[in-house]
């Protein structure tokens, strides 16, 4: 997808610079794709290393057990 994206980036800064006689934005729109992937790959990357809760009834249910049900649970 990345590789699809940059094509039509470059494509499109070859055809406004054709039609300009401008080659500045061809740059421009390979510069925009990499300031886009960068800003996107970097927020999948924040994500993936956030960790795992699970849902606020979920916390609320096991804040409820028994010490005893919460160890058995565990346990297994």
């Amino acid at each position: 997808m990345v590789g699809f994206s940059l094509a039509v980036a470059l494509v499109v800064g070859a055809v406004v610079s054709l039609a300009t006689g401008s080659w500045w934005f061809l740059i421009l729109a390979v510069a925009v794709h990499l300031i886009a992937t960068v800003t996107v790959l970097a927020t999948i990357g924040s994500r993936l290393r956030q960790e795992e809760k699970p849902d606020p009834v979920t916390e609320a249910r096991i804040a409820e057990e028994p010490d005893d049900a919460r160890r058995e649970r565990l346990a297994s």
